[in-house]
């Protein structure tokens, strides 16, 4: 997510953090990441990596 936010400058969404996993592993990239963040993606995400959650994703 470091990584994503540095290049691009805005934090990953969803559909890049699944799409990412699905690479690893295969057909599971929705799966996997309900198992790493069971309480939204963003929040979670945004927590573990230090970074601010953006104010435009409301849920997550």
């Amino acid at each position: 997510m470091r990584d994503y936010y540095q290049e691009h400058q805005i934090c990953a969404d969803a559909r890049h953090a699944m799409k990412h996993l699905s690479q690893r592993h295969p057909g599971q990239g929705r799966q996997r990441l309900f198992e790493l963040f069971p309480y939204g993606y963003v929040a979670q995400a945004c927590r573990i990596a230090g970074m601010r959650r953006p104010r435009t994703w409301s849920t997550g």
